[in-house]
């Protein structure tokens, strides 16, 4: 059986392109960075930053068809490509790109921590497909960038295996989320304590890409309003309302009230899915950080998480 438009799907990666304009082009991006760490930066939603791609022993180790043929208007047969690999890997990115690092902060575990932002993650552009939806493309584990702190900007193979699992299982249980499409695996190696007991262990790095309308969070916002950047918060809030909710009007005098109701709304809906009313579903989420919460309720970031066959109001996903 052929799926849905599959005699417009394209079989040349050459082909593909990007968005000419990406929407995100609309918001305060610096555009003088590198892959310099930048603990402070102010005024800015995006760092323009480019990938650092992985180098060794290139290879496909999986993909989703689903996220490929309807997301990407791709044929499946681009998996045997070498240049949809080297896209995938950070080496060759298509005509249009224009790779940024998103800013953002967070709560986590209650407690404000300030900036944190894409440490080892480029958006790196947008796509309208035939059904004219619109899609941010994202690399995970794609190298440094000014939000890295710490960190080497990487990503491992079983991180991404881990993600690109769970995320194409939520979708199809019906739980709202971003998407994984495909996951490309080096012989590049890192340094990981699996254990935290300092006794690191070198792991082959790997990249996901990931897909979603936005990968705004509520720290998205947050990290203005703790910087009294209120012109840059307004700029963003109101860009929001319009590409994401456009039943509020941006006349409306109460849009920013409504825009909170609405996503505290679209929140409890993401939860109660992730409970569901069936055994199969049944998602927990292991790190509700207010940078791993997504504005427009979908499930985003998944590092511990786990699926419980029955209740069990003691379980943590992660511990």
């Amino acid at each position: 059986m052929k799926m849905e438009g599959e005699t417009r799907l394209m079989k040349n990666f050459t082909e593909w392109r990007f968005s000419q304009y990406p929407k995100y082009i609309l918001l305060p991006i610096d555009e003088n960075c590198d892959q310099v760490i930048r603990p402070n930066i102010t005024d800015i939603v995006y760092s323009e930053v480019t990938p650092q791609p992985l180098e060794h022993n290139l290879r496909l180790v999986c993909y989703s068809e689903d996220a490929l043929v309807n997301i990407l208007d791709l044929d499946t047969e681009i998996c045997n490509r070498l240049e949809f690999v080297e896209f995938i890997a950070g080496k060759k990115l298509p005509y249009g790109a224009l790779p940024v690092a998103h800013r953002y902060g967070g709560h986590q575990y209650g407690v404000w921590v300030g900036q944190l932002g894409d440490g080892r993650a480029h958006i790196l552009g947008e796509y309208v497909n035939r059904l004219g939806q619109r899609w941010q493309i994202q690399l995970k584990g794609s190298g440094l960038t000014p939000y890295s702190r710490v960190y080497d900007g990487r990503a491992t193979l079983r991180a991404c295996i881990r993600e690109m699992i769970a995320s194409e299982s939520c979708y199809h249980l019906g739980i709202p989320t971003t998407r994984a499409a495909a996951l490309v695996a080096s012989d590049d190696l890192i340094n990981r304590d699996i254990h935290y007991n300092g006794h690191p262990r070198r792991e082959k790095a790997s990249i996901l890409l990931r897909l979603s309308p936005s990968w705004f969070r509520y720290g998205s916002l947050e990290v203005l309003s703790k910087s009294d950047e209120l012109p840059v918060l307004k700029q963003l809030v109101d860009f929001i309302i319009k590409e994401y909710y456009p039943d509020i009007p941006l006349q409306d005098e109460n849009r920013f009230i409504r825009f909170f109701s609405d996503v505290a709304h679209k929140s409890l809906d993401l939860v109660s899915q992730w409970q569901g009313k069936t055994v199969r579903k049944r998602f927990t989420h292991g790190l509700l950080n207010t940078d791993n919460m997504s504005l427009l309720g979908l499930t985003i970031d998944f590092g511990p998480f786990g699926f419980v066959d029955s209740y069990d109001g003691g379980f943590i996903a992660n511990s």
